[in-house]
């Protein structure tokens, strides 16, 4: 069940991702909780309790500070990139200190961008952390032939994550373009 969720808020934000701010906000906080918990290896019922306030406390926020809503939803989606990251690169020993200081670090970066670049950034930044859960969800699911999407074990299994990844990110990113429209092409 877990993971159903987790694919279903991946295929959100990599699929729709820029349409809405406050979905996305609501979806990215949802899965960035989500990842830090799991990484953290807690109960479903943790997880899930995590991911939710999480995903409350963004989306309250966004209302409340509406005039950086670009920036936090950058920051937002940007922490889940960043914390796929860190689950990936971690170890089997992930420090809680790296984390505080890797996940929000990427978040920042990612909501400066954000706020600079607008809507354009957004669609890549969706797109890159959509396909980001919904590689974790499909390895967690299918963890007998698919594990290598949740967390590969050698190089070259790196190598293709990573490939599936960007391959997955692009066509996020194409599919959000296209509902957009002609009026922009990036």
């Amino acid at each position: 069940m877990s993971e159903l969720a987790l694919l279903v808020i991946g295929l959100v934000l990599c699929f729709a991702g820029a349409r809405s701010l406050r979905l996305t906000v609501l979806v990215a906080g949802f899965g960035l909780c989500w990842l830090l918990a799991d990484a953290f290896d807690v109960t479903i019922a943790t997880t899930f309790l995590v991911a939710a306030v999480g995903a409350i406390a963004l989306l309250v926020l966004s209302i409340v500070m509406s005039r950086f809503v670009i920036f936090l939803v950058g920051a937002a989606v940007g922490a889940v990139i960043g914390a796929r990251l860190f689950a990936l690169l971690g170890g089997d020993d992930p420090s809680w200190l790296l984390a505080v200081l890797f996940v929000p670090t990427f978040g920042f970066v990612a909501g400066f961008l954000a706020q600079r670049m607008g809507t354009k950034f957004l669609r890549w930044a969706t797109a890159i952390a959509g396909a980001a859960l919904i590689l974790s969800a499909v390895g967690s699911l299918f963890s007998d032939d698919l594990g290598l999407l949740h967390t590969p074990d050698s190089p070259t299994q790196s190598t293709l994550h990573t490939i599936v990844w960007v391959v997955l990110a692009v066509v996020g990113h194409q599919v959000q373009r296209a509902q957009a429209g002609a009026k922009d092409t990036a």
